[in-house]
């Protein structure tokens, strides 16, 4: 198919747009950010670099539109600082809710699917057990609830659409700016010592395995609501602590605490528990996420020796060779 891809530069959009790619697609990536306008080298020079649209343009979008003549898009673009939607509810519901609603809107009057990345972050985080995509979403900070409404857009205008819900991104190389990568800058810069909280519970998301599973998704044209995140749970402090282990990082020290110890850094109210499980994958048996650990392990041996920053264990983190 042609697929337009939007917020195509970020972490995601880098694993995503090659996995289309390798089984087929011609893809048109666009982004806001053009700051790297070709991040995927290993295509070659027949893949378009990333063109600039900015999803909360009407204009914008009817122009790629015309321009790509898409036969499917993936819609990722998104503000995805849980922080800054907090400070900022009206940029939050531009950039999640409404332009969602433009790119809607552009589906429907093309006759295409949309895929829409959506986030764990929709739930209130009061379940003890993983959430499955039957369970009703009470978001409870700016972020959750405008990304739930992207998806109440994606529902209402289209009758053909997949929202998949992602867990705590895990991925992206130089691109990762979530959780694992401020461990590593912290390793980097000399920490002795880390902390991280035990009292916020989720699921790790691979990007390239949900890159690879969503390839195999939209092929199916199961339209509907899905889950995917790599298999298991943990806490920050048990992603943390599986970095030092992976990295063998025994002079440095882990202290377990709680959220309220970064309540100035990360003031956004955050759920107590994100943990999902793939439901409606594993019923249709399309479920190829992999275990969280063993993906944090694979990223942490290949991707991340491209950043540079962690010479003291260049040597553990080179792919391992065959």
């Amino acid at each position: 198919m042609r697929i337009l891809v939007t917020g195509a530069a970020g972490m995601l959009g880098s694993a995503l747009v090659p996995a289309l790619v390798k089984v087929g697609h011609v893809v048109t990536p666009t982004d806001i950010d053009l700051r790297d306008p070709r991040p995927w080298p290993q295509l070659g020079g027949a893949q378009a670099p990333i063109g600039n649209l900015d999803v909360r343009s009407r204009d914008d979008i009817a122009a790629w539109f015309e321009r790509a003549r898409p036969e499917f898009v993936v819609h990722l673009a998104a503000e995805t600082d849980v922080d800054v939607c907090e400070r900022d509810v009206d940029h939050a519901y531009l950039t999640n809710a409404i332009a969602t609603k433009h790119v809607a809107i552009a589906c429907r009057a093309a006759n295409v699917p949309l895929a829409y990345v959506s986030t764990a972050g929709v739930f209130d985080g009061t379940k003890d057990e993983p959430y499955i995509e039957y369970d009703a979403a009470y978001p409870i900070n700016n972020y959750g609830r405008s990304k739930l409404e992207g998806e109440h857009y994606t529902q209402t205008f289209l009758d053909r659409f997949y929202v998949v819900r992602a867990g705590w991104m895990v991925g992206g190389g130089p691109k990762d700016h979530k959780f694992v990568a401020k461990i590593l800058q912290q390793l980097a810069t000399g920490a002795k010592t880390i902390y991280a909280v035990s009292d916020k519970l989720g699921t790790p998301t691979y990007a390239p395995d949900f890159a690879a599973c969503f390839a195999g998704l939209i092929a199916t044209e199961s339209y509907g609501l899905y889950h995917m995140a790599c298999r298991g749970r943990g806490t920050r402090y048990d992603v943390a602590r599986k970095i030092l282990g992976v990295l063998g990082r025994d002079d440095v020290r882990l202290e377990e605490v709680g959220s309220d110890f970064f309540k100035d850094e990360y003031p956004a109210p955050r759920p107590r528990s994100e943990m999902m499980r793939n439901l409606m994958l594993d019923l249709q048996d399309l479920n190829t996420m992999r275990d969280w650990e063993d993906a944090l392990e694979e990223y942490l041996r290949t991707a991340f020796s491209d950043l540079g920053t962690m010479t003291s264990t260049k040597r553990e983190l080179q792919p391992e060779r065959k």
